[in-house]
């Protein structure tokens, strides 16, 4: 799995104070109902035995094993001021208004 990361991310992503082996844990479940979804959910965390690990700009990012049939081979991670964080790959986007969430520090 691979992660893009834009410039107006790489900013972003700047900002946080993370602390020692702290990195986003990317957390994605495929949602069949009425509509078909994939719901994702950013937060700061430590990595998880199961996590697949991918280091990109210098930022730690961590996939659990669970999520990875959920993703693309490769998303890409954009920011907006105002908006938030757009995760979307190059056939589809996944969501926009995305905030890292920092409760399971």
């Amino acid at each position: 799995m691979k992660i893009e990361i834009r410039e107006p991310a790489v900013r972003a992503l700047s900002e946080i104070a993370f602390r020692e082996d702290e990195g986003i844990r990317i957390l994605a479940e495929f949602v069949g109902t009425c509509a078909i979804a994939t719901e994702i959910e950013l937060s700061i965390e430590k990595a998880k035995e199961d996590d697949l690990t991918i280091e990109e700009k210098g930022f730690h990012f961590f996939v659990p094993n669970s999520s990875i049939d959920s993703l693309p081979e490769e998303i890409i991670l954009d920011y907006k001021n105002g908006m938030g964080y757009k995760i979307s790959s190059r056939q589809e986007t996944f969501g926009y208004t995305f905030k890292i969430g920092e409760h399971k520090r």
